[in-house]
């Protein structure tokens, strides 16, 4: 056992045992790649899956009969992260025992966000409107149970983990948004953020993990989950593999499966988010495993539409995503109209057939944004996001700023690495819209276009890539893994990026901020509520009196 936290392994997922089925369920084959598909045609694999899944994936298929330990625990989590953090420590809070099993070498978290309705600050109506805003700015495919399950509960969470991070010695920045909609009717979402950058979940995650250790949870490091134990159609377990030897760890109550997403399993990704293989993927090891171990013990995928998450907030301040900045190709040639929110541009990217990664693109400005566009992002905030230009620049991200200035536009092309001709000719034919008032190209709307003419000018070049599949195994309103007839299976939930679908739209739904990390913890802390009790009240809920202190009025 190891525990504690150690430096992230980078390197290629570990690769999975043997492959087979029996009483031991499992998700991969570590065999060779004819024996997989052998096994595949054999019915070894789960509807919907292919023998190319399990081969990228760690998980093993054969029956795991001889272990070299065995342990109990009341909760079993897999994954140290967003959503298995909080699952552990819920777990301590409510007084059952807890082990942890974590593929990676530390706990992983990702974004610095996190949001939930504040119910004392809200109203019943309030509450129902706030559910249909949603609802709309997802195209209407929302999961009613699992949004019912962040608007009732995320509040309580927001303020558990002011608590948690208290106790940690580290405060997120906070903040409370009241939506007031017909008369009478409002809610209001607290926020809690780390940050500034290079802060973010993970550092919280770590700290919270080393505390949950301190509290008494076994957290086993670099062991990952590689086969679930099924008995009698119930989960009770789950074997982890740590220095090439299988650890049986029984769950007496339930199995929480939290290991994140399908991003780094091509084959999945091929099948069920075809929009993204072209574009490159933020995460690592992120291949599957919790998922296909689900689905092995009779769980399903949810189906398409799986939305994911697909951003560049760290090539320059998040705010000027906003602006409808004239947008090249790296050959600098206009691709879209440029009145696109920053979560779709995706969407238009993925027809630029020619590149070889077609999340690389460039946004151009001149100098005088502020007036022309109405931003409130000073050009002192902008240096930051040079590279190079400030010794320690703040609240960046160092090795992904990618903002650019220039005092012509042939210099900034070589920074920008497009051809300057190209630059200067879509800036030419750019300007000739902005004085007609016509975009004869992609109709973008007259008060939208803005010249390119106050040097010195401006280029950013953004890289946007895959954070995040935010789709999983088929789940209900408790995070319980549900079977190909909608029912539970016994033992096992699943909570985080790899459960359920919570937007099920195109793109990750960002009507409000925080709905990502925010329904991931709740999910991974109510879990396991629901496992120990029964039902969805905590034994120690946190208390809105106690946690007024952390809100600026």
């Amino acid at each position: 056992m190891s525990i504690g936290r150690r430096e992230f392994l980078k390197g290629s997922a570990l690769v999975g045992g043997a492959a087979a089925l029996s009483g031991l369920v499992a998700g991969c084959s570590g065999g060779t790649k004819d024996k997989a598909k052998e096994a595949s045609s054999s019915s070894a694999y789960p509807e919907g899956t292919t023998a190319e899944d399990f081969e990228n994936s760690v998980v093993e298929v054969e029956t795991i009969t001889k272990f070299d330990d065995e342990k109990t625990y009341d909760i079993v989590v897999v994954g140290a992260g967003t959503a298995g953090v909080p699952a552990v420590l819920t777990a301590l809070e409510e007084g059952a025992s807890v082990a942890c099993l974590q593929k990676e070498s530390t706990a992983i978290a990702n974004g610095n966000g996190s949001s939930g309705p504040i119910l004392d600050e809200s109203n019943e109506i309030g509450k129902l409107q706030y559910k249909q805003a949603w609802r709309k700015a997802g195209g209407y495919r929302m999961n009613p149970d699992l949004l019912d399950l962040y608007v009732e509960h995320a509040g309580e969470m927001i303020m558990w983990m002011l608590a948690q991070s208290d106790q940690v010695g580290l405060l997120p920045v906070t903040s409370k948004t009241r939506t007031d909609f017909d008369e009478g009717s409002y809610i209001t979402v607290a926020s809690n953020n780390f940050s500034p950058k290079p802060i973010n979940n993970q550092t919280i995650m770590q700290k919270l993990a080393d505390h949950a250790v301190e509290l008494g949870a076994d957290i086993f490091y670099s062991t990952p989950a590689v086969q679930l134990v099924v008995e009698d159609g119930k989960v009770t377990g789950v074997v982890g593999r740590s220095d090439g030897k299988h650890i049986k760890f029984n769950a007496t109550k339930a199995v929480i499966i939290a290991a994140g997403d399908y991003q780094n399993n091509d084959s999945l990704v091929a099948r069920y988010s075809p929009d993204i293989v072209r574009f490159q993927k933020k995460q690592v090891n992120k291949t599957a495993d919790g998922i296909l171990m689900s689905m092995m013990a009779g769980g399903r995928m949810t189906p398409v539409n799986h939305a994911k998450t697909m951003h560049d907030m760290d090539a320059a301040p998040m705010f000027m995503t906003s602006y409808p900045f004239m947008a090249l190709t790296m050959e600098g040639e206009r691709f879209m109209n440029e009145d696109i929110p920053m979560e779709s541009w995706d969407l238009s990217l993925q027809w630029n057939k020619d590149a070889e990664d077609p999340g690389h693109f460039c946004r151009i400005f001149d100098n005088d944004y502020m007036a022309k566009y109405g931003a409130k992002t000073p050009i002192a905030t902008l240096e930051n996001y040079i590279p190079g230009y400030k010794e320690n620049p703040e609240g960046v991200y160092t090795s992904l700023i990618d903002t650019h200035r220039a005092d012509t536009l042939d210099e900034l092309a070589t920074q920008l690495g497009i051809p300057a001709n190209a630059l200067k000719k879509s800036v030419e034919k750019w300007n000739a819209y902005c004085a007609n008032g016509v975009d004869e190209e992609f109709g973008l709307a007259k008060d939208k276009m803005k010249p390119i003419d106050t040097p010195p000018y401006w280029g950013v070049r953004q890289w946007i890539r895959c954070s995040a599949i935010n789709s999983g195994v088929e789940i209900d309103g408790f995070c319980r893994v549900l079977d190909k007839d909608d029912k539970p299976i016994p033992g096992l939930y699943s909570v985080g990026s790899g459960a359920g679908n919570v937007c099920g739209g195109l793109e990750w739904n960002l009507y409000q901020g925080g709905l990502c990390c925010g329904s991931y913890m709740t999910m991974g802390r109510y879990a396991v509520i629901h496992a120990l009790t029964g039902g969805l009240t905590p034994s120690h809920p946190a208390s809105y009196a106690d946690s007024t202190k952390y809100w600026k009025s």
